[in-house]
């Protein structure tokens, strides 16, 4: 009984705490709009209660809980919610996934990309949705009002700059994204099964898509880790556990290029405490000496130059 009993206080003390880390505005954020019902919380892996099918992502960016607020006025409805990620890159990493090409509402006072059905919204280690199932226009000042009440307490803190890793030249504009595991990875490129870049949950990846006159378009994917010695060791697994479509055609020291099932090419190299890979080429590229002047990666073709055979 007495365990019982602490069982449930505990439980109270959780769902509390839960409960007092999400913002949700009270009745009157706009005329009319009122709470339709109790907060309901979510915390860990109760978040599959609430996504089905897609919250792997969330946890593997680093959920903390959720907090999902119903509002209404007569027969209309809103829904907001709000997840607390573990850090600001977490929630900027969440966002980049869910954003699409981001089509930014000015009214809102913080980063977003918006809708009639649903704003997507994030401020420093918070990711938010604000839900109109109907779609209709006229609901778009209620939930402008709902979005900004929300945000008010958020404190903005700044992400660590991990987007900076890429390259700048022939980055192709809201391409950029983070990946922090097999999930997130899997949406960039199938390199393999499982954390196949060894992250750990613990390690950000950066991907983005390029434009050049000899390759097109394809992606650069890149992982820094802790130390070189980490990254040696993610490198000799991602060469040893490559995904069975990928053929290696050529290797070094400590690169090597491979072709995939739609015949194009990809090259990934291991350079100190990072790893960087290149996929989606359209012709195979050079297998560059490892003791090379650093410099752009790989040093580029001049035009009309035959590929390496």
């Amino acid at each position: 009984m007495r365990r019982t009993l602490l069982a449930a206080t505990l439980a109270a003390v959780i769902a509390a705490l839960l409960a007092a880390s999400v913002v949700t505005p009270p009745d009157g954020f706009a005329p009319g709009w009122v709470k339709a019902e109790a907060l309901r919380t979510f915390g860990g892996s109760r978040l599959f209660d609430h996504i089905d099918g897609g919250a792997e992502l969330y946890l593997e960016f680093g959920f903390k809980t959720l907090g999902v607020q119903r509002y209404a006025r007569g027969a209309d409805e809103l829904v907001l919610e709000v997840y607390e990620m573990t850090g600001a890159e977490s929630a900027l990493g969440l966002y980049l996934m869910k954003c699409g090409i981001e089509t930014p509402l000015v009214a809102i006072a913080a980063r977003n990309s918006s809708e009639a059905a649903q704003f997507t919204i994030l401020k420093g280690q918070y990711f938010l949705h604000v839900n109109n199932a109907s779609g209709r226009e006229d609901l778009v000042p209620a939930m402008t009002a709902l979005a900004n009440r929300a945000l008010e307490t958020v404190p903005d803190e700044r992400p660590a700059d991990l987007l900076s890793m890429l390259p700048a030249e022939g980055l192709v504009p809201g391409s950029a994204v983070l990946f922090r595991g097999p999930v997130g990875l899997q949406a960039v490129f199938t390199l393999g099964e499982g954390d196949i870049l060894e992250q750990r949950g613990d390690v950000f990846g950066v991907s983005g898509a390029y434009e050049e006159p000899l390759d097109g378009r394809f992606s650069v994917i890149l992982v820094a880790y802790p130390d070189s010695a980490r990254a040696a060791a993610a490198y000799a697994g991602l060469e040893a556990r490559l995904d069975p479509y990928l053929t290696i055609i050529q290797k070094g020291e400590s690169a090597f290029v491979f072709k995939d099932f739609k015949k194009e090419y990809g090259r990934a190299e291991l350079k100190g405490d990072r790893i960087e890979i290149r996929v989606g080429l359209v012709t195979p590229p050079a297998l560059w000496p490892t003791l090379r002047p650093s410099g752009s990666w790989p040093p580029a073709r001049s035009q009309g130059e035959p590929p390496p055979g």
